[in-house]
């Protein structure tokens, strides 16, 4: 009697706890299997996206080789890229086209597009490498564009180049050389040799850089 006693005291005591507990739990149990599957379905959504980004990517590489009219091919090759910033923007895919972009705009003499398309690829990149090179190009184009005053304050912007240095003092002694200052031109193109990797194949158009300016590839003096 003693345990048929207890057992309906246990019984009675787990219906009072479900009574007070069990619509929480049901709905904690219920939240649960909602973020999961939501989780999922966003897993698969973000599944989905990229491998659109990318077949959209291989169909715009496709058409910039491909062997049609130099128009049709221009025209294809835009709508893909823009296609691809316009859905996929977050995407390393959308940085690669808009450089493809600028590409283009500056084989077409649109030289403020292709700026444009520079800059968006700059502020829109996780990849150091990808926006040091942008950078590089970007400066370049300003310096072909006679922009000289953003160029340099684009080149005092840069802090940590890396890999990146030599192109960056290239650049400044090209700048100095449109201004018509050939002795920072010189010393640009000096530090550029300096910091040159060891076997790099334009060291010899760096040379002729800083020798056209009066500087010499075996000594640091000014002209």
């Amino acid at each position: 009697m003693v345990v048929h006693a207890s057992e309906k005291e246990q019984v009675e005591a787990l219906r009072s706890w479900w009574k007070e507990n069990g619509s929480s739990l049901i709905t904690g149990v219920l939240l649960g299997l909602a973020l999961l599957l939501g989780f999922k379905a966003w897993q698969g959504y973000q599944e989905k996206q990229a491998l659109s980004a990318s077949n959209t990517y291989a169909q715009m590489l496709a058409a910039a080789g491909s062997e049609q009219g130099a128009q049709a091919q221009s025209e294809q090759v835009q709508a893909l890229a823009n296609e691809l910033i316009s859905n996929h923007s977050g995407s390393t895919y959308a940085v690669l086209a808009a450089l493809m972009l600028a590409r283009q705009a500056v084989d077409g003499g649109e030289l403020p597009a292709a700026q444009a398309q520079l800059q968006w690829a700059i502020e829109h990149t996780d990849s150091e490498q990808i926006r040091q090179s942008a950078r590089v190009r970007l400066i370049r184009l300003l310096i072909d564009q006679e922009n000289y005053t953003e160029a340099e304050q684009r080149l005092g912007e840069i802090q940590d180049a890396g890999a990146y240095a030599y192109q960056f003092s290239e650049l400044r002694g090209d700048l100095a050389v449109a201004r018509g200052d050939q002795a920072a031109a010189a010393a640009a193109y000096r530090q550029a040799l300096d910091q040159l990797p060891a076997g790099a194949p334009n060291q010899a158009l760096l040379t002729a850089k800083l020798e056209n300016v009066g500087g010499s590839a075996n000594s640091g003096d000014a002209p």
